[in-house]
């Protein structure tokens, strides 16, 4: 249990995180180049991997859901202060489904992760392996919360969520309270080993992107700062 509530303290952290990051250095690529167009184009490359997957993510659950899609664009743009990776423009429907096309590229980004993770576990990467395995977590960490629509989606599902298990709960309490006693009981007998280190090479392998992210967010901010004093 310990394992899994690191692993859900490390998404919450790089979901705050990833939106600076990318801030960061595009701040710091502008300083450098004085170009946006070069900016636009050096992150395109850093972030391909991560942008494809969240656009796909919503590409693919909108037409699960028969949801209307328009165009979609893998290439950064830089908005005011701030750059978004990519976009998908996204029919107006129900709430519910909104809601699900939004949370898409958490969900798929973070069974991405897992799934490299898992593939380490059992493959036993040797290192080559490692490094590309560990920058396509960073990348794709960094790329599931690119979008202000996203945010909403993420935050609406969850409490969604909570809601629905809140009330299951309860209504399992009221109405037949031997019956969630009985599933508890379930679960303590289970073997949970290899989820546990499962989650245990999860929280260590999120570990690199998150400070990753705040040693280029500090380094970057630093460089900016001595960049403005110079000039």
């Amino acid at each position: 249990m310990i394992f899994f509530i690191v692993f859900t303290v490390e998404m919450i952290f790089l979901f705050f995180l990833s939106k600076k990051l990318i801030t960061s250095l595009s701040r710091t690529l502008f300083a450098v180049t004085r170009n946006h167009k070069v900016v636009i184009n050096i992150l395109s490359i850093l972030f391909l991997p991560g942008t494809i997957l969240h656009e796909l993510s919503h590409l693919l659950t909108a037409g699960i859901l028969l949801v209307p899609i328009g165009e979609m664009n893998v290439l950064p743009e830089i908005e005011g202060e701030s750059v978004k990776l990519g976009s998908v423009q996204i029919g107006k429907v129900d709430p519910f489904r909104l809601t699900l096309v939004g949370v898409a590229p958490v969900i798929w980004g973070s069974l991405t992760i897992l799934m490299i993770i898992y593939l380490a576990q059992i493959l036993n990467f040797n290192w080559w392996q490692t490094a590309l395995g560990l920058y396509l977590i960073f990348n794709i960490a960094n790329s599931m919360f690119s979008s202000k629509k996203d945010i909403q989606g993420t935050i609406g599902f969850v409490v969604a969520i909570l809601a629905i298990t809140v009330a299951l709960l309860l209504t399992f309490y009221f109405l037949n309270p031997s019956l969630l006693a009985t599933f508890w009981i379930y679960l303590t007998n289970l073997n949970l080993t290899p989820l546990v280190e499962f989650f245990k090479l999860a929280s260590f392998y999120l570990l690199i992107p998150l400070l990753l992210d705040l040693l280029v967010i500090f380094l970057t901010s630093m460089f900016v700062k001595r960049h403005l004093t110079n000039t």
